[in-house]
């Protein structure tokens, strides 16, 4: 079974069409720019959604699913590999 068969790529896959990839795809550039230097996926995501806390607020739902689907994958295939994965099933 892929990566992308499992329930949380399910999810979202329906928020297609919803959100802005260029804008989600700075919040994932930052997350791995800040993960680069602290090495802690948890604080990244904090510090980065912090700094774009009204996109957060407004798709609250979509980044809980990113953030669990981040920090499920990522120790797995890599941050850039699952960023990418979210990415390609959002667009």
């Amino acid at each position: 079974m892929s990566i992308l068969d499992e329930e949380e790529f399910r999810k979202l896959r329906g928020f297609r069409g919803k959100v802005s990839s260029a804008e989600l795809n700075s919040v994932l550039e930052e997350v791995e720019e800040d993960f680069a230097k602290s090495g802690s996926l948890k604080s990244s995501l904090i510090f980065v959604y912090a700094n774009h806390i009204e996109q957060v607020r407004r798709n609250k739902e979509l980044y809980d699913l990113i953030s669990a689907i981040l920090e499920k994958y990522a120790p797995k295939i890599g941050l850039e590999n699952v960023a990418q994965l979210i990415l390609n099933s959002l667009s």
